[in-house]
This record gives C-alpha cells, sequence and structure tokens, in this order.
C-alpha cells in the first residue's frame, strides 16, 4: 500500500506534493469519493472548482470526467476560483457534494481538496457520514468504483461571482459607492482572492491598491503565505509608504486575511474579530448567543468579544471541525482562528450554512474601519497591553520524538504554575494542549487577569508532515521571549529542526 500515498489524507482535507498524486492515483481517488457521494451520501451531483495552483486545472479535468462517467452531475465553477467563492456555489447547490482542488498556503509543488456533503457541510477525518474522509480513504484503498452509469453525467459551467459579490456585499451592509473615498491596500500573494475582491471594492467605490493580483500559481513570491514575512515583504514596504487606512494580506487560495494598519502594525485576528463583532450581533439577536475563539486567541480579545453580550467558548483549530461544532450548535453563530480565519452560520434561502466568506470579511472590516477608527485604534492599544510570540513550529526527526516533545514542554509549564487545558467545555478534544498561568479557562468581559499572566498553546500539526506548532502570549515582552526560548531549549534535546514559520 505504500504506492498508494496514503498520507495525503490528513485530518482536514486532502494535501500532497503534486508530484505523488499520479494520473492513476487521481483516478483512484475519484472512484472512491464518487462510491462514498453516491452510495453514503446518496447524491446525484457534485461542484467542483480550483483556485491558482497550476495543477488545479488538470486534477479537476481528471475528476469531472470520472464523477460524470459515475452518473454525476458535475458543476463546474469556470476558472480560478478563491475557496471562500466555491463555498458560496456550493451553498447555491445544497443538494449536491463538492470538491475544491487546491492546497490553501502550501508550497506551489502541492495539490489537495476540500470535500463537501450535502447542505455544505464539512466532510474531514472522523466527521461525516461512516467516518467522512475515512471512509473514502477506506473505498479508495480498496480500489472501490461503480459500474459505469447506463448515462454519463452532464458536466456544465455555473459562473457564481455576480451573484456572490451581491450577497456578499449587502451581508457586510456595503452599498454601491458605500466605501467611496476609503483608500485601502490588498495584496493577493498571487493567489485567487484578487479577482472578487477587486470586483467588489470597485462597485463600493474604495480607492484601492491592489498588489500581485494576477493569479499565478507558480507563486514567484515564495509559499502563498501571509505568516511568511519575507512572502509580505514587498506589499508591507508598498503598505506604509502610502497613506492607507489599513492594509489586508491573503493567502493561496483566499481564504485567510491578515489586516495591518497603514502604518505596517499588525492587527491579530481575534482583535479583528473584536472590532466587528458588535455589528455581526445585530443579525443574532436574543439570549445565549455564542462564538468560538480557537484556543490561542488573545486573552485581552476574548474579554473584548464578551462585551458584546455574546458566550466565547474555545475551540480547536481546524475548518472542518469548526465548521461541524457550529453546524452541531445552533446558537454558535461565529468563530475566529488566529490564523486569519473567520466563520459564521450564513443564511440563504431560509436555510443556515457554516462555512467561510472572506469577502464578505473584507468588505465588513472595511467598513467598520472607516465608520469607526476609534474603535480599532482602542483595539491596537488593548493588544499593545499583551506580548506574543505568533505561532511557529519546528519539525521533528520523527513521531516519538516529537511527542516527547510536548510532554517535556506541558511538564516544564505545569510546574511553573501553568494550568492545561485539552478538551473544550463540551467534551469534544482540543487536539492541543493550552496552558495559562493566571488566566482561568472561562473568560468573560469582567474577568481580571494576574500581573504576570501567561498563555502558552501547542499543537500537531495536521496539514505538515512531522511538525508540532506554538504560539505564546503573555503581559510582557520578557515573559513571552522567555517562554518562546524556553520552548526550543526543550525541543532541542529531542531533535527539532529549525524554526519554522507558515
Amino acid at each position: 500500500m505504500s504506492d498508494l500515498n496514503l498520507s495525503m489524507f490528513r485530518a482536514y482535507d486532502i494535501r500532497t506534493p503534486a508530484k505523488l498524486l499520479t494520473d492513476d492515483l487521481a483516478v483512484r481517488l475519484t472512484r472512491a469519493e464518487a462510491v462514498y457521494f453516491r452510495e453514503t451520501l446518496g447524491v446525484c451531483g457534485v461542484v467542483v472548482a480550483h483556485d491558482a495552483r497550476t495543477s488545479g486545472p488538470h486534477y479537476l479535468q481528471i475528476a469531472a470526467e470520472e464523477f460524470a462517467r459515475a452518473g454525476l452531475t458535475v458543476v463546474v465553477v469556470p476558472g480560478v476560483c478563491s475557496t471562500s467563492q466555491f463555498y458560496y456555489a456550493a451553498m447555491r447547490h445544497p443538494q449536491h457534494a463538492a470538491v475544491m482542488f487546491g492546497a490553501s498556503h502550501n508550497p506551489a509543488g502541492d495539490t489537495g481538496q476540500k470535500i463537501l456533503g450535502p447542505g455544505v457541510r464539512p466532510i474531514a477525518e472522523k466527521i461525516g457520514p461512516e467516518g467522512g474522509l475515512d471512509k473514502i480513504k477506506a473505498l479508495y484503498e480498496q480500489g472501490a468504483s461503480l459500474p459505469s452509469a447506463s448515462a454519463s453525467g452532464r458536466i456544465y459551467a455555473c459562473d457564481p461571482t455576480d451573484e456572490y459579490l451581491d450577497y456578499s456585499m449587502r451581508l457586510a451592509g456595503v452599498a454601491e459607492g458605500g466605501l467611496r473615498g476609503l483608500r485601502v491596500f490588498h495584496d493577493y500573494l498571487n493567489g485567487a482572492a484578487g479577482r472578487e475582491m477587486m470586483l467588489a471594492f470597485e462597485r463600493a467605490g474604495a480607492d484601492l491598491t491592489p498588489l500581485h493580483f494576477a493569479a499565478d500559481g507558480r507563486f514567484p513570491l515564495g509559499d502563498p503565505n501571509p505568516v511568511k514575512q519575507t512572502v509580505i515583504r514587498s506589499g508591507l514596504k508598498r503598505l506604509t509608504s502610502g497613506n492607507y487606512l489599513f492594509g489586508t494580506f491573503f493567502d493561496g487560495d483566499g481564504d485567510r486575511i491578515d489586516f495591518y494598519r497603514g502604518d505596517g502594525t499588525y492587527l491579530s485576528s481575534s482583535f479583528v474579530y473584536a472590532a466587528i463583532l458588535k455589528d455581526i450581533r445585530k443579525r443574532f439577536p436574543g439570549a445565549g448567543m455564542g462564538v468560538f475563539a480557537d484556543l490561542k486567541a488573545n486573552p485581552l480579545a476574548v474579554m473584548e468579544m464578551a462585551k458584546t453580550g455574546v458566550k466565547v467558548q474555545v475551540i480547536r483549530n481546524g475548518h472542518s471541525q469548526i465548521k461541524n461544532a457550529m453546524f452541531d450548535d445552533p446558537a454558535m453563530f461565529g468563530t475566529v482562528e488566529e490564523s486569519a480565519h473567520f466563520y459564521e452560520a450564513f443564511p440563504l434561502d431560509g436555510c443556515r450554512y457554516c462555512t467561510e466568506n472572506t469577502l464578505y470579511i473584507a468588505l465588513l472590516t472595511a467598513r467598520v474601519w472607516r465608520e469607526d477608527p476609534a474603535r480599532f485604534d482602542a483595539l491596537f492599544e488593548i493588544q499593545a497591553r499583551a506580548c506574543r510570540e505568533r505561532e511557529w513550529g519546528y519539525k521533528f526527526p520523527d513521531d516519538a520524538l516529537r511527542a516527547g516533545a510536548l510532554e517535556a514542554v506541558q511538564a516544564y509549564f505545569t510546574a511553573q504554575g501553568a494550568q492545561a487545558m485539552t478538551h473544550m467545555p463540551n467534551g469534544y478534544a482540543l487536539e492541543a494542549t493550552m496552558m495559562r498561568r493566571g488566566i482561568p479557562f472561562n473568560i468573560g468581559a469582567d474577568t481580571r487577569l494576574a500581573a504576570d499572566w501567561l498563555q502558552v498553546c501547542q499543537r500537531v500539526s495536521q496539514s505538515e508532515n512531522g511538525l508540532a506548532r506554538w504560539e505564546v502570549v503573555a503581559a510582557t515582552q520578557e515573559i513571552a521571549s522567555g517562554a518562546k526560548a524556553k520552548i526550543a531549549e526543550i525541543v532541542a534535546q529531542y531533535g527539532a529542526g529549525e524554526e519554522y514559520q507558515g
């Protein structure tokens, strides 16, 4: 089985170097998915799209033809498509399954898939009927396929762009011309987001400066990851040399969105969410409503979120797991991940879809920042009261050494007075460990923190081999830097490689 590339099946989706997914294996994978879609999900159609990667059209073509041979109707989103626009296309075809061909912020040579069931429900490891992606993996190993259909399914194109723009602008409260006079900067890193963002901000009348807007799957700047300072260096230089209110940086498939003030100061995702949550909350009135914040969220930002009158619960990382948790709890209407992902329970045609729409977030944040810049100024000041070591990682020679390193780090910080949390309040595993000293695990609007508070989060990466990740936020830079240095010292004893950003 070693030649089947089983390592491409990850916790959230499928990711692999494209050279390891030969055409024969791509056909085998598509046939397994077709069996799952027809026999387990009971659907008769599938929506397919690809992002900016050069390999995307090839894998989409293979899949579309195989799905059609299996008798499935295939709805193709034509051309380069962001993941968020793909999700909207799936919302317009809720009776179908859906497959997005792309690999997010991974290197240019990688490929992958995000898979959805009907109703835009995520299909991932242990998520979805009969185990979701685990079932597809089993069918793939078996070499399962459907008998040739008596008639091939129809393949046709459906471009949702205009509807997607209208929907996103309406939801964000941005009318045509509504951002006139706003000077804003975007860097798309040659990914998939440029087209939709430029069209929407033009409709809104914004004075937008777009950089690296042409989709180029070679990703000449480097891995299309806005966390990597080498990749965004030219964009930051352009941002700080102009008179912009703020600048926005996107990843390869356009579902991650990082915000910087015009002077180049970064505002973490949890603080951005705290800024716009009051406006989002207006569409979700009533008592008992809440949002999730991932375990790396700054506690000071969580307190600001709580001031909008919502409960804020910790959640594990991972887009599929987050969406599934939101589907399962109708009281939870949104989520923020510090990795620059924003989720919401979106309404359409009387249904509720828990997914992502980065265009909407970009428009909403632009409107709120323009209307209430003092709110953002205040949040920058609050953010400055804490010191953060943004998520980094180390690759280890094997899983046993990585596990030993994680255990040793946890043992050190708990010996220093930290409490460890490994499960959400509902009992779901975080698949990570949050360690807090001087901070309670339940944070409200009036929570008080100790003068030397510290939060350390660690997790095994689900999308990169051999990698473990850490993030630190603390009351002072001395505490934060000291915690990071101690982690580096500990993991070095377990064969950790060079520090990894991304």
